[in-house]
C-alpha cells in the first residue's frame, strides 16, 4: 500500500522532472566539491574548540554547550521510535530512521567533545553530523525522485559515502597540518542543495515542501547562531550563539518527529478511512 502510494506520487512528478532534479542536485554537488577542492585544504585547527561560553557547572566544563545537546538526543531518539512505527513506506522510514540514528549520535557526539575536547571528539560529532544530512537526503529523493534511494543498496553507498568523507578527514589526524573537513562540510551541504535543485518540491507521499522548508529554514538559524556565538552572549549575557545552536538543531529532529508520530496516529484513527 504504501509503495504504490510512493510510486503514483513519483509519477505524477514525470520522469523528466525527477531526472532534471537528480542531474541539477548531482551538478551542484560537482559545483561545491571543485570549489572545496579549488579553496584548499580546511584545516582543524585548536581555534575550533574556543566557543564564547567556557563556564562550568557543578564541576562540568562547558556545561551549557554540553546540556544544550541533550534536547537533540531526546528529539532524535523520539524520531527513531516514531518513525519506525509510522505508516510511512520502508523506502522512505528506512533513511528517516538513518537520519535520527545519526542525529542521537551527533548529540551525544557533541555533549562528549563539549565535556572534552579534542580533535578526535570534534571528528566524530562532526562526522555523525554529516552522517544525518546524508541520510536526510536519501530520504528526500527516495521519497521524490526514486524509492531505490531507500532501499538497501542505495542505503549502503550512502554509509559508504560517510566512511569515505570520514576517512578523508581523519586522514590527516596526528599529523602538522590537522585534519582536513572539506568531505565532511560537502556532505552536510547537501539537503540545502535539494532546494535550488527542485527534488524538495516535487510531490511527496508522506511530507509536504513546507517541511523542508522548516527544516532548512531552523538549519538555516542554527548556522547563523553559531556565527554569532560571541555576540549573542555578550547581547544576553547568558545565552551564547553555539549554545543557542544546538537548541536549533534540535528543531530540525523534533519537526521530523512529529511528522513521523502524526502519520501513525492518523493510520490509527477509527475516523480516518481507508
Amino acid at each position: 500500500m504504501t509503495i504504490a502510494r510512493t510510486e503514483l506520487l513519483l509519477a505524477r512528478s514525470g520522469p523528466m522532472g525527477r531526472r532534471c532534479a537528480l542531474a541539477l542536485l548531482v551538478a551542484l554537488a560537482a559545483g561545491v566539491a571543485a570549489g572545496l577542492l579549488a579553496w584548499g585544504p580546511v584545516r582543524l585547527t585548536a581555534a575550533e574548540h574556543h566557543y564564547a561560553d567556557q563556564r562550568s557547572w557543578a564541576g562540568l566544563a562547558n556545561a551549557l554547550n554540553v546540556l544544550a545537546c541533550l534536547p537533540l538526543f531526546a528529539a532524535a531518539c523520539w524520531g527513531v521510535v516514531a518513525t519506525w512505527r509510522s505508516a510511512w513506506g520502508a523506502e522512505v522510514r528506512f533513511p528517516w530512521v538513518g537520519f535520527h540514528g545519526f542525529a542521537a549520535l551527533s548529540a551525544l557526539g557533541s555533549a562528549i567533545y563539549h565535556a572534552v575536547p579534542t580533535d578526535g571528539g570534534y571528528l566524530a560529532a562532526h562526522g555523525a553530523t554529516s552522517g544525518a544530512f546524508v541520510m536526510l537526503t536519501a530520504g528526500v529523493l527516495a521519497e521524490r525522485v526514486h524509492r531505490g534511494f531507500g532501499s538497501w543498496r542505495g542505503l549502503a553507498a550512502a554509509l559508504l559515502l560517510i566512511g569515505v568523507g570520514m576517512a578523508w578527514a581523519a586522514a590527516g589526524m596526528g599529523t602538522e597540518d590537522g585534519a582536513d573537513m572539506r568531505p565532511l562540510l560537502l556532505l552536510q551541504v547537501l539537503p540545502v542543495l535539494l532546494i535550488p535543485a527542485g527534488a524538495a518540491w516535487l510531490p511527496g507521499a508522506y511530507t509536504q515542501p513546507r517541511d523542508w522548508l522548516v527544516l532548512l529554514a531552523t538549519y538555516g538559524l542554527a548556522k547563523l547562531l553559531d556565527l554569532a556565538d560571541a555576540a549573542l552572549l555578550a547581547g544576553t549575557g547568558w545565552l551564547s550563539g553555539h549554545t543557542a545552536m544546538h537548541l536549533a538543531l534540535a528543531g530540525v529532529a523534533l519537526w521530523m518527529a512529529y511528522r513521523a508520530s502524526a502519520s501513525r496516529r492518523r493510520q490509527t484513527s477509527p475516523n480516518t478511512a481507508g
